[in-house]
Parts: C-alpha cells; sequence; structure tokens
C-alpha cells in the first residue's frame, strides 16, 4: 500500500464532509475571520519507522479544532461525541483505517479532538537487475 501523507489528510476530511456536509473544514490555516460553526484539521507529528525489511509503521495524529456557533460546554461535549463516531473509520486509498487514541478537550471555547491513524506500509521492492543466462553443460566424469 502507497500511501501518502495528503492521502490520509483528504481520508479524514472526506469522513468529516460526510458526517457534516454543513459545517465548513479548513486544513491549512486558521483564518481571522472563521464563522462557526466550522473545522479546522491539523495534522501534528507525522512519523515514519522501519520495522523489518521493507515493511514500515506510519503514524498520523491529528487535531481536530470544532468551533461551536455558541461555545457552550454542551454543545461541544455533543460534537464530541458525534467526532467519536464520525472517525472512527476512515477510508485511505480504498481501505478501511481504524482511528485510535482519540480523547478530547476544550481550550479557550475550542474543541480539539484528537485521533490517531497509524498503519503499515511497505517500500517497493529494489529495482534489482536480473541475472544473465547461464550456459551450463552436464556430464559425468570418468
Amino acid at each position: 500500500m502507497n500511501v501518502t501523507i495528503n492521502d490520509v489528510r483528504y481520508a479524514v476530511h472526506a469522513a468529516l464532509d460526510a458526517a457534516f456536509p454543513d459545517v465548513p473544514i479548513a486544513g491549512e490555516e486558521i483564518k481571522q475571520n472563521l464563522s462557526p460553526p466550522c473545522f479546522f484539521v491539523r495534522l501534528l507529528g507525522p512519523a515514519h519507522a522501519q520495522e523489518l525489511g521493507r515493511r514500515y509503521m506510519r503514524y498520523h495524529p491529528f487535531d481536530v479544532h470544532y468551533f461551536a456557533e455558541d461555545r457552550s460546554n454542551a454543545a461541544m461535549y455533543d460534537m464530541a461525541e458525534r467526532l467519536t463516531e464520525a472517525l472512527q473509520w476512515i477510508v485511505v486509498a480504498g481501505r478501511p483505517v481504524l482511528g485510535t487514541g482519540m480523547r478530547f478537550e476544550i481550550v479557550d471555547e475550542v474543541l480539539h479532538f484528537f485521533v490517531e491513524y497509524n498503519f503499515h506500509v511497505w517500500a517497493p521492492r529494489p529495482d534489482d537487475p536480473a541475472m544473465q543466462t547461464l550456459d551450463v553443460q552436464e556430464g559425468i566424469k570418468t
């Protein structure tokens, strides 16, 4: 599975868009004049670690900010419940990926919903040249 970081980002956006079609999603930067309700999706610190041979583990931790219209804790807790369901599974490169480590907190009237998507990837096989032909003569030595 050859998956890029942007493939995972787009899958998170697609899952949010499917669950909340009327809520705008930003992914590049937080604008000064955001009009709630809206999401801001931030990839925190992806990692890529070799495990064995060509096998690698990829880590994709996300912080989904939610700016509520009424800024009440009740609205934020409700959204946290809904995000837990909406982001439990995303589809990356045609395959489902489970969201893990889900947690949330409210900071300065903004819901921060944390989720990770971690999975294995394989590096392509090296393009080693094929062996040339070999002529072999068999016989019994007397």
